[in-house]
């Protein structure tokens, strides 16, 4: 496992981590239609109808092909996301479920067509809220969490800053399991492309 160097945080020190390969500790909760791996990346591709979304009486799905791993205590982890899809709902990120319930933040396609991020809080019905658009179908997309908060933040290019999404409070710090998923809720397939996750053991400072 090689190491590679985070952003500095909000103090401006560096957060060196070993980067994951989707090895040793990463199971499948539901496998993909197929998946890949080349150089430390992985390849998923969800079949059509694959989705995780819980609105009793209006849209209520357990479908998503996850790869998940135990996670304890603090952490910051990111991977970066390219996404290959042409519907609505086509999307490719992270995900974090816990015992009192789940969060996805995606590269998404709207309804409007483009990209944005998109982040669904579901406890245990769901809570999406449409993020900031994206100039093509890829970002750095980060989750980290320090005691009870989680936050979302991102970035659309290396270079830049990273930007805030949304945070909340969690109801317990007890294990929870970090996963990348591919969705595709109304097409007949779609593909992400998932970098090797950098995953710490400590939060990121700057939360806002």
């Amino acid at each position: 496992m090689s190491t590679s160097p985070l952003p500095p945080d909000a103090t401006g020190g560096p957060l060196d981590t070993a980067t994951e390969d989707y090895g040793d500790g990463w199971s499948w909760s539901r496998a993909p239609a197929r998946w890949s791996r080349a150089g430390g990346s992985l390849t998923v591709v969800a079949p059509g109808r694959s989705d995780l979304y819980a609105m009793p009486g209006h849209y209520d799905i357990d479908r998503l092909p996850l790869l998940q791993r135990p996670v304890d205590g603090d952490f910051t982890a990111w991977s970066r996301i390219t996404v290959d899809g042409s519907a609505f709902g086509d999307a490719g990120g992270i995900a974090l479920h816990g015992d009192d319930g789940w969060l996805k933040v995606c590269v998404e396609r709207p309804r409007t067509g483009g990209w944005a991020v998109v982040t669904v809080l579901s406890r245990p019905e769901s809570d999406e809220a449409m993020g900031p658009a994206l100039d093509q179908p890829a970002a750095d997309v980060m989750v980290t969490r320090e005691g009870r908060r989680v936050a979302v933040l991102f970035r659309q290019h290396r270079h830049e800053d990273w930007r805030f999404v949304r945070t909340y409070l969690a109801r317990t710090t007890r294990q929870v399991r970090l996963g990348i998923f591919v969705q595709a809720p109304f097409s007949d397939a779609a593909s992400a492309q998932f970098e090797p996750m950098r995953l710490r053991s400590t939060a990121w400072r700057d939360h806002r």
